[in-house]
């Protein structure tokens, strides 16, 4: 048969996975904190600047589109259309 581990090792295997399992909960939050700032910021930013608007997701997955005096295009990648 295999080896069994003893209750002792579950037990601080347990623990490693819990605490593992805490640290990423906590900083999933704090990503997603952040991603609400950045997304306030960019609204209030493109609020100001009347000739600015956002788009949709690029295709390269990397950034959303930006509009701006009829032109679309991608921050990230070559794509850029004229509207």
């Amino acid at each position: 048969m295999g080896r069994r581990l003893s209750s002792d090792s579950t037990g601080r295997w347990q623990r490693t996975l819990y605490r593992r399992l805490f640290d990423i909960e906590a900083e999933l939050e704090e990503n997603s904190r952040r991603l609400r700032q950045l997304e306030n910021t960019l609204k209030a930013v493109t609020r100001q600047t009347d000739d600015i608007s956002i788009g949709s997701p690029c295709s390269c997955g990397e950034s959303f589109l930006i509009v701006r005096q009829q032109v679309i295009y991608c921050p990230q990648c070559t794509y850029r259309r004229t509207m």
